[in-house]
């Protein structure tokens, strides 16, 4: 995602008054995927060095929130699929989208299984952010 695409991104939730959070940094990501054992790809991370996700369990008008790191983080510590990364969901974990450990791309899980959404994580924002159908 270039950075013209996350100001765009990041003024349409500034505009729906979302609170977000400070950018996270090199080394709060490092430690995330070291605890993780999981490498973020680099749109990710480019992403969350403008903003570590939303704040104070904010959320989108159509109901999708981004998970600051420290959530992701306390979410996986309490998951039982230690192989699914989560970093958003829909309807207060209704559905979660993230990352399969040894997968590429981005995945939702509504249950039981993980089904690919995009092929990045940029894509997956742009999907978020224009409340695509295939994220239901």
């Amino acid at each position: 995602m270039t950075s013209i695409a996350i100001d765009i991104v990041i003024k349409n939730w500034i505009s729906e008054n979302i609170k977000l959070s400070q950018p996270a940094t090199q080394e709060s990501l490092k430690a995330t995927e070291q605890i993780l054992g999981f490498q973020f790809p680099e749109d990710f991370k480019n992403f969350y060095f403008q903003l570590d996700g939303f704040a104070d369990w904010d959320w989108t008008k159509n109901m999708f929130s981004i998970w600051p790191l420290a959530r992701t983080l306390e979410e996986y510590h309490h998951e039982s699929d230690k192989n699914f990364i989560v970093f958003a969901d829909y309807l207060i974990n209704a559905i979660q989208f993230g990352f399969v450990k040894g997968k590429d791309g981005v995945f939702k899980n509504s249950g039981e299984s993980h089904e690919l959404i995009a092929n990045t994580f940029s894509e997956a924002i742009l999907l978020i952010n224009s409340d695509a159908d295939i994220l239901y």
